[in-house]
């Protein structure tokens, strides 16, 4: 190699062309490692939309099995069948596994298992359900037949028919156990009326019924054998491996990201010193020029008075202000104004000490779109003088929004999307210092609904889900825009805000209760509830985020004591009520399997004959730790935690058992059991009670069940049926308390009622001229052929007035206290 070919040679390997090299290849890298982040997220996000496709598919199936319909849409289902198996087999592949882990075979195994599974049960329910609508259409035009040639002149037993269809097609729309138990009696008077007109039409009639009432228990049992696995297990199992895997690569290609990101700007930096210091040649300034010009990273160069002399393409791109447009100007035209003065203060000071500053830019492009940019800026100082300023960015727009939900999901209720319990800690102590600064004064109002438990119990926690949703939206829109909601958890929310007098926080109460009583309407149910509200105030009630929380939950647990539905303000002797309130809640889970509770029964009498005519079970609670508790202290608190289903079953057992002693030894017609709301409401309420009934023999027909009348008119809509059907057993219903709430006439015509009792408050002051109320309980209840009860008769006054008004039956301390069974004679 001559001279000339060695020193050409040689030139590569000056520094500078080592640096520009060196900077490619790192700038290529990032680049590659940005695409290679990019793809992953691509390949994420399309295997993770086909796990929500899947999600989605599997509840219009659900949808499917759940709904009876004359008419369905089979090419539809077929497709989306195809869709969802298309869906499995995309999952189910290497490159798949490739790209997320062998270990999610397992689940795409079983998840595949599991849809074979379904299918079958699908293709089944389909068979059946075509089979149900044709039979049901031929049982129409048959019975029409029928009715039209044989029994146009037998009104009777047209009915006879028409009820037995009637009682099918319910048990096909609604596909209740309550439906079934009369049924067979339908079905039993038409095969009646086929014997009496001997005729093959109504024998072919009665054969179509039968085979769709089997068609129809063959339907229910596909039904459960479809949901005796959920696929949403698997699903859901799938779904967080998948995000927790992409979480995984995402963080080390970030990781990789921002090290490649800091060496091709350490190396950038390198180049442009040793340029500055070096320029030997134009090649040298051209090579530069173009590593600037195709890198990732925004980069602007600023004279000394920072006026920009030149950006490079990826600031075009990031901006939308071409070359021709940026430079001259000063960068703050990229100013978005999120940023406080103090920052761009700061950034001065340290540039002013020709110091390099790092940090982060919330800008504003040419189209006023805000973006996010990691940046640094470096002043150029050639022998000691300043020449200007290199700024390099990277966008991280997508980095910060990701992070921006990561943080409103750390301070937000993912149900309600209202703030959450941390936003509340968080939020009031920033209030406390703002009001112990400025000698301010705030309120803590504590939210806790009346009534959810039944109704989410009872309807289920879907239903509760969005009876929360919509409390919610109600608080949020109820509120004052100074005010802000929270919620805590279950059926607890919270507000706060500043006051200057006490009528803002109890009309801000009073509009709460209000939007909260109003009806909620969901999939056919007319719901109700309400709402206590315990009141805790800065400073008086407390001067940190514990007592004021702790204070406010008192006063909410006195709102409830009270009555419900109503707010309290906290007086510091409320804590030893909570306390009582706490050790009666302790002592319930160990009362009933230490054998603490008792019954009681209080005859009631005939006016007429002045005999027994019936007697009350009445719950007692001997506690070994808190002595004598009273029902009216108890029995609230049992309802609000859920154990008044155990109490409520104790008792109906116990009084069955004494029930058959009693009978023989006081000739009772019948014993009154009461009976909670939240009881009626449970799936599983009727199996029990013919269970206990089963096991003591005592008829349905010798038992009166005893409902409250206000609790019963709030919830009339979700317990009629049972109602109904407890009524068609035999059982007696008797509302307790009548005329202390807000009955109409149109619930006592739905309603299956058989007495009234009188509530003691209107026999305690009843007189001769003070005798209205019970006259008009009497008149109404003899108009629907009701029985009449007068509860808490004490005198022989109040006797003979109620005998003169036709009350039929009386109970009070007149005749008898509650007594044990063992002091009955």
């Amino acid at each position: 190699m001559n001279r000339k070919n060695k020193i050409n040679f040689l030139k590569y390997f000056e520094p500078i062309n080592i640096i520009l090299f060196l900077f490619i290849i790192v700038t290529a890298l990032f680049i590659y490692n940005i695409n290679q982040t990019n793809e992953k997220i691509k390949n994420f996000n399309f295997y993770y939309n086909n796990v929500v496709k899947l999600k989605i598919l599997y509840n219009e199936f659900n949808s499917f099995v759940n709904t009876k319909a004359t008419f369905i849409n089979y090419d539809s289902l077929i497709s989306k069948m195809e869709t969802t198996e298309k869906l499995i087999n995309a999952l189910n592949k290497e490159e798949f596994y490739k790209n997320f882990s062998e270990d999610l075979k397992l689940s795409i195994e079983v998840l595949d298992s599991e849809w074979k599974k379904k299918v079958e049960d699908i293709e089944r329910f389909k068979s059946v359900n075509a089979s149900i609508v044709g039979s049901i259409n031929y049982i129409l035009s048959l019975s029409s037949k029928v009715k039209l040639d044989y029994m146009s002149k037998n009104p009777n037993d047209i009915l006879i028919i028409d009820d037995a269809i009637s009682s099918i097609f319910r048990l096909f729309v609604n596909d209740k156990d309550g439906n079934s138990l009369y049924i067979k009696d339908h079905i039993s008077n038409l095969e009646k009326l086929a014997l009496k007109y001997n005729n093959s039409d109504i024998y072919f009639l009665t054969k179509r019924v039968n085979s769709l009432l089997m068609n129809l228990k063959k339907l229910n049992r596909i039904e459960q054998d479809y949901f005796s696995f959920d696929l949403r297990i698997v699903l859901d199992s799938l779904d967080k491996k998948l995000d927790d895997i992409n979480q995984v690569n995402i963080s080390k290609q970030q990781k990789l990201s921002f090290l490649l990101f800091i060496s091709s700007t350490v190396l950038l930096l390198i180049f442009v010193y040793v340029y500055i210091k070096s320029i030997k040649t134009k090649d040298e300034l051209i090579a530069f020029r173009y590593a600037v010009e195709n890198s990732y990273n925004a980069i602007v160069l600023t004279d000394k008075n920072r006026l920009i002399k030149y950006v490079n393409e990826a600031f075009e791109k990031a901006t939308g202000y071409s070359k021709k447009e940026a430079i001259g100007q000063n960068p703050r035209i990229l100013k978005s104004g999120s940023l406080p003065r103090e920052f761009y203060d700061n950034m001065n000071e340290i540039l002013d000490r020709r110091e390099k500053w790092t940090g982060e830019f919330i800008n504003k492009n040419k189209d006023g779109e805000i973006y996010y940019e990691n940046a640094s800026i470096t002043p150029i100082i050639i022998d000691n003088d300043l020449k200007g300023y290199l700024a390099i960015k990277l966008n991280v727009s997508d980095y910060i929004k990701e992070k921006e939900k990561v943080e409103f999901l750390a301070y937000h209720d993912s149900l309600t999307l209202l703030l959450n319990r941390r936003a509340l800690q968080r939020d009031i102590v920033e209030v406390l210092n703002d009001c112990k600064t400025n000698n301010k004064k705030f309120t803590i109002l504590f939210i806790d609904l009346d009534g959810f438990k039944f109704i989410n119990d009872g309807l289920g926690h879907d239903i509760g889900d969005i009876l929360l949703k919509e409390i919610a939206y109600r608080l949020a829109n109820t509120l004052a825009q100074k005010h802000n909601a929270y919620r805590l958890g279950g059926d607890e929310f919270a507000i706060i805000f500043e006051y200057k007098h006490v009528k803002e926080i109890e009309e801000s109460a009073r509009n709460i209760i209000k939007k909260v009583n109003e009806k909620i309407f969901i999939n056919k149910h007319s719901l109700h509830v309400g709402c206590s509200i315990g009141i805790a105030k800065y400073p008086v009630d407390g001067e940190d985020y514990s007592s004021l929380m702790k204070h406010s939950d008192t006063a909410m647990y006195k709102a409830k004591q009270n009555g419900k539905n109503r707010y309290e303000f906290y007086t510091k002797d409320l804590t030893n009520i909570v306390s009582r309130r706490f050790e009666i809640e302790q002592a319930l889970a160990v009362g009933l399997k230490n054998d603490e509770f008792y019954v009681v029964y209080q005859p009631k009498y005939s006016l007429k004959t002045k005999k027994i005519y019936s007697v009350e079970a009445l719950l007692r609670w001997n506690s070994s730790t808190l002595g004598n508790v009273t029902p009216e202290q108890f029995v609230p608190i049992a309802e609000e935690i859920g154990f008044i289903y155990e109490l409520g079953l104790f008792v109906f057992k116990r009084a069955c058992e004494d029930f058959v002693s009693l009978k023989e030894k006081l000739g009772l017609e019948m014993i009154s059991i009461n009976v909670s709301v939240v009881q009626l409401m449970q799936d599983d309420f009727m199996d029990k009670i013919e269970n206990i009934l089963n096991e003591t023999k005592v008829d349905s027909n010798k038992i009166g069940i005893e409902l409250t009348e206000t609790y019963l008119i709030k919830n009339v809509e979700d317990i009629l049926d049972i109602l109904i059907v407890m009524r068609r057993l035999g059982f007696k219903i008797l509302i307790d308390d009548f005329g202390t709430g807000y009955s109409s006439l149109k619930y006592l015509q739905q309603l299956p009622i058989d007495i009234l009792k009188i509530d003691k408050s209107f026999v305690k002051n009843l007189t001769k001229n003070n005798n209205d109320i019970v006259k008009a309980i009497v008149a109404i209840s003899k108009s629907f052929g009701f029985i009449t009860i007068a509860e808490g008769v004490e005198t022989k006054e109040q006797e003979e007035l109620l005998i003169e008004l036709d009350v039929d039956i009386a109970q009070g301390y007149l005749y008898s206290k509650p007594k044990r069974l063992i002091e009955f004679n």
